[in-house]
């Protein structure tokens, strides 16, 4: 389906601790979440003495991902937190020199969180690369996490391990090809027109004009009139996947125990993870409860079309059989 962009439509990049109202009943608030590197951007959403959920979004986009679903979803027994993965969003990057490592770092990003909440479980929401990381976390810190939603990711695909000492050689010339442009160039700039456009190309699975626009709210920074540089850092065009075998990778997802939800779009590449069926049989083995759903959308279903999303959420979230 062709979209046409128009020029109109503004990045909006208010302030932080700038309250807006999503429904007549619950408030959404910027927050930073300090760390050792700087801060992790948050949006928060309702009374935060409810029982949290963590929503982490995917590769290069950012928390106004979940913008379209929140809404959607039961309010008054939950407290929403969309963070901005370091190097996305309104999230400060990594120092000069780093890159980001998804096994690793981010985990441990989510782990800060959780600590400086001082939440004794939290129930994790993640799409794409949050998804992937929400396995890792559940798996490593099984006690933390009561309930998991996964949307639109199985697995990461891992290279034979004949080619991992390739893999790190690639991580390292990306990062000095990186690091050499930036001595000489400055960020390009671009038109809101331009960087729409950018928003909707290049991606697993077409994204509405809206969505992109909904994406760009915390993806944009405006340097001079109708110019704008993109906030995220290009290093998360690199990221470091771990340098395992699909063996050692599929072990790792075997610690995840709790209640999993995962919801695939039927329109979405991804769905097609080569050990699919075995990867479901294993957490029909192993989780207390796992719930799957193969539903009409792409990859950003839950942002294209949450009102397919919210019900299967609003069922798992309200379900009595993993309640402590």
């Amino acid at each position: 389906m062709n979209q046409t962009i128009s020029d109109s439509g503004e990045a909006n990049n208010g302030p932080f601790a700038k309250v807006e109202t999503a429904e007549p009943t619950q408030r959404v608030i910027e927050i930073q979440i300090p760390v050792s590197w700087g801060y992790v951007a948050a949006r928060s959403w309702g009374d935060i003495s409810h029982q949290p959920v963590l929503a982490v979004h995917g590769r290069q986009d950012n928390a106004a991902t979940f913008n379209h679903l929140i809404p959607l979803l039961p309010r008054g027994k939950y407290h929403f937190l969309c963070i901005d993965l370091p190097g996305h969003g309104l999230s400060s990057h990594f120092p000069a020199g780093l890159l980001y490592r998804v096994l690793t770092d981010y985990i441990i990003t989510v782990r800060k969180v959780v600590d400086h909440f001082k939440w004794r479980q939290v129930i994790y929401m993640g799409h794409s690369l949050g998804g992937l990381v929400g396995y890792y976390f559940a798996g490593a810190f099984p006690e933390l996490v009561k309930k998991l939603i996964v949307i639109d990711i199985m697995s990461h695909s891992n290279l034979p391990t004949h080619h991992h000492t390739e893999l790190i050689r690639h991580y390292y010339e990306k990062l000095h090809e990186f690091e050499e442009k930036s001595l000489t160039k400055q960020p390009p700039r671009y038109s809101y027109k331009e960087a729409l456009s950018r928003a909707i190309t290049g991606r697993p699975s077409e994204l509405s004009i809206t969505s992109a626009k909904t994406l760009l709210t915390r993806d944009l920074k405006q340097v001079s009139e109708d110019r704008y540089i993109f906030c995220k850092d290009q290093r998360t065009k690199f990221l470091v996947f771990p340098i395992i075998s699909n063996e050692q990778h599929m072990a790792l997802l075997s610690s995840v125990r709790c209640p999993l939800l995962l919801i695939m779009g039927n329109q979405s590449s991804l769905k097609n993870f080569a050990l699919a069926q075995e990867l479901l049989q294993m957490f029909k083995k192993n989780c207390e409860e796992f719930r799957y759903f193969v539903v009409e959308g792409g990859h950003d279903l839950h942002l294209n079309n949450p009102e397919i999303v919210a019900p299967l959420v609003t069922n798992f979230l309200n379900s009595p059989k993993c309640s402590l």
